[in-house]
C-alpha cells in the first residue's frame, strides 16, 4: 500500500494514498469525538451535531443545496457517529476532488445551525430512536452496552434519549463543535486517483486557517462486575433477541490479533462454531453470529442471536458451550488456518475500494496513532497460535465477566441467571 502522512502547522494530520487504477477518489474526515464525550444531560449531542452539519451552510443554505451539488456529479456521501469517533466521507470521480473537499470543509466549519432546523431535526432524531427501539435485533445491542457499562457514557445510546434530545439547543451544538472539531483532533484521509501533493495543497488551503484547540476530556469507564449479570428489556415480540458475551480487552491490547482469530472461529462466518452448532445442527436460530467491540480502555466479545421464544433457554447453554470450547481444548490447526486465511482475504478484498482504504488508514492513525500496512496486520494474524487462543479464552471467558442482554416478553431475570454457567 502506497501512502504518505503529513501534519499541518495547526496539528491536522493528512493521509494521502494514491490508487491510480481507479477513477474515483474518497475523502474521509475522522474526528476523535462521539457519545462518550457527552455530559449526562446532553446525551445524543454528538449524533445530533452530525445530522445538523447537513442542514445548510452560509454558502449552501439548505440540505437540498448540499445534496444537489453532490448528486450532480454522482457522488456517494454519508456520515456516522460512534462512541469515540465521528466521520464524514465523500466518494466521487477523481476530477471532483476539489468540490468534495470544499463541501466537507464548508459543512464542518460554516454550518448555520438554524434554530428552526434544529427544532425540526429533533423530530427526525426522535423518529430514528423510535425506529431503533422497534428493531429488537439492533436495540438489543444498546441493552447490552447498558448492561456492560451502566450509567456511564459508554453505556449510553449514541442517538440519545427521548428525554435529552428535545432539550438540546443551538448553543449546545456550537459549543460541542468548537470544543472538539479542532485540527489536532481530526484526520483527513484521501485515497484514489490523484497526486498527493495536489491533494495536500488544496487541504492546506482550506484547513490551515482553522486554529481552534480541542478541550477533549476522557472519563475512564469503571467496571466492578463480580458475577454473571442479566438485563431484560421487556417487549412483546415474536422472537427473543439476545447478546451473550464477556468483558474483553482494550483496543491497543497486544492480544487483539488473537481476539480477531478467536472471534472468526467463534461466529464470524457460516462455517463458524456458532453458526454450525446453533443454526445448522439444531435449527435454533436464523441469525447467529459473534463480534467484538473495543474502546480506549475496555472492550467486549459476544454472540448475538434471534431465537424462538420457547427455545431461548435451550439456546443459551449451546452458545456458552461454544465459548467454553476455546478454554477446554486447543483449537485444531486446520480451524485456525482457515480463520487466518479468511481474515487475510477479507482485508485484501476490502482494500480494493478507495473508500475502504481511506477508512483503514484514517482509523489506524486515529485509534492506534500509527499505520500498520496490510502486510503487518496479516503478519500479526498469522503469528497467532493455538496456545495464544486458549490462553486468551481462559483469561476472559470467566463467570465474573459474563453478561446476558435480552429483548423479548420476559420479566424474570433469575430464570436466566441460573443457566449462565461456564
Amino acid at each position: 500500500m502506497n501512502y504518505q502522512v503529513f501534519k499541518l502547522a495547526n496539528g491536522l494530520q493528512v493521509i494521502c494514498a494514491p490508487m491510480q487504477e481507479t477513477k474515483a477518489v474518497a475523502i474521509e474526515i475522522s474526528v476523535g469525538t462521539g457519545s462518550r464525550f457527552e455530559k449526562p444531560d446532553k446525551q445524543g449531542l454528538a449524533h445530533f451535531l452530525e445530522h445538523m452539519f447537513f442542514k445548510g451552510t452560509f454558502k449552501r443554505p439548505t440540505t437540498l443545496d448540499i445534496a444537489r451539488e453532490l448528486d450532480s456529479v454522482g457522488a456517494f456521501y454519508n456520515a456516522y457517529t460512534s462512541e469515540e469517533q465521528t466521520g464524514f466521507w465523500i466518494k466521487a470521480s477523481f476530477e471532483h476532488f476539489r468540490l468534495g473537499l470544499d463541501i466537507l470543509f464548508d459543512i464542518l466549519f460554516h454550518s448555520k445551525f438554524d434554530k428552526a432546523e434544529v427544532e425540526k431535526e429533533k423530530r427526525v432524531i426522535l423518529e430514528e430512536i423510535n425506529m431503533y427501539q422497534d428493531t429488537p435485533q439492533s436495540y438489543v445491542l444498546d441493552v447490552a452496552k447498558e448492561l456492560f457499562y451502566g450509567q456511564q457514557p459508554l453505556g449510553w445510546s449514541v442517538a440519545g434519549t427521548k428525554q435529552t434530545v428535545p432539550k438540546l439547543t443551538q448553543d449546545d451544538l456550537i459549543a460541542f463543535r468548537d470544543g472538539l472539531y479542532a485540527p489536532e483532533n481530526m484526520i483527513i484521509s484521501v485515497a484514489g486517483k490523484g497526486k498527493p501533493q495536489d491533494w495536500l495543497a488544496k487541504i492546506s488551503q482550506c484547513f490551515s486557517k482553522i486554529k481552534t484547540k480541542s478541550d477533549k476530556k476522557l472519563i475512564k469507564v469503571t467496571e466492578k462486575q463480580t458475577q454473571p449479570s442479566v438485563k431484560i428489556h421487556y417487549k412483546k415480540t415474536d422472537q427473543a433477541h439476545l447478546v451473550l458475551g464477556f468483558r474483553g480487552i482494550k483496543r491497543t491490547d497486544e492480544r487483539r490479533p488473537t481476539l480477531r482469530v478467536l472471534n472468526n472461529i467463534l461466529g464470524e462466518t457460516m462455517s463458524s462454531f456458532l453458526f454450525t452448532e446453533v443454526r445448522e445442527k439444531r435449527g435454533l436460530a436464523y441469525y447467529i453470529s459473534s463480534d467484538y467491540w473495543d474502546f480506549i480502555e475496555t472492550g467486549a466479545i459476544g454472540a448475538a442471536a434471534g431465537v424462538d421464544l420457547n427455545k431461548i433457554q435451550d439456546v443459551i447453554p449451546v452458545i456458552l458451550e461454544q465459548f467454553n470450547r476455546f478454554k477446554t481444548a486447543k483449537i485444531p490447526k486446520n480451524e485456525i488456518d482457515r480463520a487466518k486465511e479468511n481474515l487475510k482475504g477479507r482485508l485484501y478484498l476490502s482494500l480494493e475500494d478507495c473508500s475502504s482504504t481511506a477508512t483503514f488508514l484514517g482509523d489506524s492513525l486515529m485509534f492506534w496513532k500509527k499505520i500498520k500496512s496490510p502486510e503487518e496486520v496479516i503478519k500479526e494474524t498469522m503469528a497467532v497460535s493455538a496456545d495464544d487462543i486458549q490462553k486468551l479464552a481462559r483469561q476472559i471467558f470467566l463467570p465474573q465477566r459474563l453478561n446476558l442482554a435480552i429483548v423479548g416478553p420476559f420479566k424474570n431475570k433469575e430464570e436466566f441467571a441460573k443457566i449462565l454457567k461456564i
